[in-house]
């Protein structure tokens, strides 16, 4: 997969690197694109843009939002933060979100000290198996 795209704007071209994507808004039959380096608003839907992102590197966290999972700063049950913006979230996109992430959390209250790290202290939300175990 390459590392960026194009997109038209004003009779040229722009090249937009993935890597570079904080976020998309969708802005009725627009988006804005913002990136470290300006803010884009080309003729394109969100969906468009979504079906040639990584999508183990993007998720929606509503219906008019797609963040770049590289740039979340926090989240809790309604809210995404990124560090220049904070996005409400819906049910369904932040289970979906869920699925692409891993989540730690402390044990200091733990009874057993040899719990296994799988049910206890972690938790693997992306599918892929711990470390040192293959699927």
């Amino acid at each position: 997969m390459q590392s960026f795209f194009f997109i038209h704007l004003k009779k040229k071209y722009v090249r937009i690197a993935i890597s570079e994507i904080r976020y998309i808004l969708s802005l009725d039959h627009h988006v804005k694109i913002v990136t470290d380096h300006g803010i884009y608003i080309p003729f394109l839907s969100i969906k468009q843009l979504e079906t040639i992102l990584p999508a183990d590197q993007f998720c929606r966290v509503n219906r008019s939002t797609l963040v770049a999972l590289n740039r979340i700063v926090s989240f809790d049950r309604h809210t995404v933060t990124l560090r220049d913006g904070v996005f409400t979230f819906s049910d369904k996109y932040r289970k979906l979100m869920e699925g692409k992430i891993k989540l730690l959390w402390s044990t200091a209250n733990a009874k057993d000290d040899n719990a296994d790290p799988e049910t206890h202290g972690f938790i693997d939300f992306s599918g892929t198996p711990p470390l040192g175990q293959t699927a």
